[in-house]
């Protein structure tokens, strides 16, 4: 699903939440997993990406058990401000040759618990995404 902010017909703000499968331990959660968000440079500073990320939000909420995202290092303070909560524990990918280790330190995985799921993850047990071409994360 896409959220797009525009003005006078010119795309200004985009975000995408994408439906993928997210585990942790025994648990599966249907996920809204967020990418592609962007500001057009000249219009940053406006307020545009609180406003995409608050439309993605609240698609997550509606339709998903929780969110995530993986955000450049320069966005991480804007996502853990709007309640995202940084994931330090293990990441992996469940691959048609089984589980990898997806450990990169440039991610910046973030979690979203919702409140149907009101679920608390500990970094005791991996997070582990679903298989897909490109970036996993």
């Amino acid at each position: 699903m896409h959220v797009l902010f525009t003005e006078d017909d010119a795309l200004l703000g985009h975000a995408s939440v994408v439906t993928r499968t997210l585990r942790y331990g025994s648990e599966v959660f249907v996920t809204g997993y967020v990418e592609s968000v962007a500001v057009r440079a000249d219009q940053q500073g406006r307020g545009l990406g609180s406003l995409v990320m608050d439309h993605a939000e609240a698609i997550i909420r509606a339709k998903h058990q929780i969110g995530a995202l993986n955000a450049v290092e320069s966005a991480a303070p804007f996502y853990a401000g709007r309640g995202w909560r940084p994931w330090f524990g293990l990441t992996q990918a469940d691959t048609p040759e089984g589980v990898v280790d997806t450990y990169n330190p440039t991610d910046r995985i973030f979690v979203l618990p919702t409140v149907s799921t009101g679920h608390r993850f500990e970094e005791s047990a991996a997070l582990i995404c679903d298989w897909r071409a490109g970036d996993l994360w």
